[in-house]
């Protein structure tokens, strides 16, 4: 009678770690970086990422656009991602790719390209 106890708390716990969604790495220092009228470069990094296959990174702006870049270097526990583009920013984020994401560099020039 000890041994169905058991067995059905293995269960329960391993339905528990299936069904637990991955979360999204969010910017955690962006703040409203602009070029003005200019085009500036995003350096975002994501790292912490535990060695996950290339991602994507999703970023807005106060002009409208959205971007979606891949990783741009992947180095097992660290991905790279530049974005050039008008306005100021809002929010990036790295979707379903875990890890702790910041920004790295931004530049109202073309110095601190990949």
């Amino acid at each position: 009678m000890n041994h169905k106890k058991v067995l059905v708390a293995i269960a329960t716990t391993a339905l528990v770690g299936i069904s637990t969604p991955a979360l999204a790495a969010e910017l955690s220092n962006g703040s409203g970086q602009s070029c003005g009228d200019g085009v500036g470069v995003w350096h975002f990094v994501n790292n912490q990422t535990g060695g996950a296959a290339s991602g994507t990174l999703t970023a807005t702006f106060s002009d409208g656009t959205s971007w979606t870049v891949a990783a741009s270097k992947n180095t097992g526990s660290t991905q790279h991602f530049y974005v050039e583009s008008k306005g100021t920013l809002l929010t990036a984020s790295t979707g379903s790719l875990r890890g702790r994401l910041v920004l790295s560099d931004f530049s109202c020039d073309d110095t601190h390209k990949k």
